[in-house]
């Protein structure tokens, strides 16, 4: 076997990056106070669909799993929030004058199902609205990556579940509200009355985008990060030098859902409804646009991709209703001229991807990881591995004696 060594380059601090970051950052903290409060919910929108798009680039730029049930993830957040502020809407501003919600009323309900209560409070909903997605996902992955899926069966798999949740959600309708998905919810309230203004929530938005992406960054220029990669270049010769590939994968599919959720549940005080329409397959194809325009693997392409088309959009709208003819030509011209985005027309020292990478070692014929490269992860994995057998033997033990103990009582 080809041998696999190289050498880390040292960590180094982004200079160029945090500089244009912080102006960044800084450009669109004034925004709200030029552009106005139609601007500032269409920038805030658009930062959550950036986040979005970095979530699937973990997946997707990093580890190579293409997947169109993003949209998913980013509903099942926006749901556990959207209970919670619907919940919590005044009697007075409900149409039959009760805590129960309209759609609920409206189809033969009596009283909140068991499994909706719980999100009236916003401990629980907070905690749903990353646990529900994730949850749902370690579920799907442990399944998919277990199985030894890869390539498009993925994708096909991603799509079924896109369509069919699409349909249940719809069907479901006094649990659901159906088509029309939960909508006239009540503005966000923390510690028993805190009403956060638009502003707020904006800043909220902001900082929770600038927090996903440094964390993104960081998490995808260590060690963590590099075995991502290598298994997207050669996942066969990863899995030769030990790892456990199922787990990796696992992993960033869970974490990139609980991003998904938290975007989705932030999504719904600023625009006030969730609806199936973003579980649909529409909306899925729509964040893997944004991937592939800003650039797969550049963490900050999908977000620059999903700002400048969402204005793009809002432009082209006032004028004809074909606003999507134009993404159309606009991604057509990117496949086919720009293979790695917008971002490949940058230099490569503004590229998040390019910060770090390995020298090859002096008679390596070639290689990406380094085969004594640290992980956290495979070793914490193998420890929770080893108190499950342990729990399972200790179960059998006890179930063995206590058969043992009602044979001896049969005989005497």
């Amino acid at each position: 076997m080809t041998q696999v060594m190289g050498r880390l380059r040292q960590s180094t601090v982004p200079v160029k990056l945090l500089a244009i970051g912080g102006i960044a950052f800084l450009i669109l903290a004034i925004l709200p106070f030029v552009a106005g409060e139609f601007q500032a919910n269409l920038m805030a929108k658009l930062l959550l669909f950036g986040v979005l798009g970095i979530s699937l680039d973990l997946v997707w730029g990093f580890t190579g799993i293409l997947s169109f049930a993003h949209g998913v993830f980013f509903t099942l957040g926006g749901y556990a929030m959207a209970y919670y502020l619907k919940l919590n809407l005044s009697a007075t501003a409900n149409n039959y004058g009760g805590t129960l919600p309209d759609f609920m009323v409206w189809n033969g309900l009596k009283e909140l199902p068991w499994f909706i209560a719980p999100l009236q409070f916003f401990p629980i909903a907070a905690i749903a609205m990353v646990a529900l997605p994730a949850a749902f996902a370690y579920i799907i992955g442990s399944f998919i990556f277990r199985s030894k899926v890869s390539g498009v069966y993925i994708t096909i798999i991603t799509l079924a579940i896109a369509s069919a949740l699409t349909t249940f959600f719809v069907s479901q309708q006094a649990y659901t509200g159906g088509t029309n998905g939960i909508t006239d919810v009540s503005r966000l309230t923390l510690f028993g009355g805190l009403v956060i203004p638009p502003i707020g929530l904006y800043f909220m938005i902001l900082i929770f985008a600038a927090a996903v992406l440094a964390g993104s960054y960081w998490l995808t220029q260590s060690n963590f990060g590099l075995v991502l990669r290598s298994i997207k270049e050669n996942e066969q010769r990863i899995s030769y030098l030990g790892y456990d590939v199922a787990s990796f994968k696992i992993f960033i599919w869970t974490l990139s859902a609980g991003i998904a959720g938290i975007a989705g549940g932030l999504f719904v005080p600023l625009n006030r409804f969730i609806s199936p329409v973003y579980l649909g397959v529409a909306f899925g194809t729509q964040v893997v646009i944004w991937v592939a325009v800003g650039g797969r693997g550049t963490l900050v392409g999908p977000l620059i991709a999903a700002i400048l088309l969402g204005q793009l959009q809002n432009s082209v709208d006032r004028i004809t209703q074909d606003w999507q003819l134009i993404v159309g030509i606009m991604l057509l011209i990117v496949v086919l001229f720009l293979p790695d985005g917008l971002m490949g027309l940058l230099p490569k020292q503004f590229k998040l991807a390019e910060q770090s990478s390995l020298l090859p070692a002096p008679n390596t014929t070639s290689g990406f990881v380094q085969a004594r490269l640290f992980d956290w992860f495979t070793p914490l994995q193998r420890m929770v591995q080893r108190s499950g057998r342990s729990l399972i033997a200790w179960s059998r033990t006890v179930s063995g004696s206590a058969r043992s103990s009602k044979g001896r009582s049969k005989l005497k």
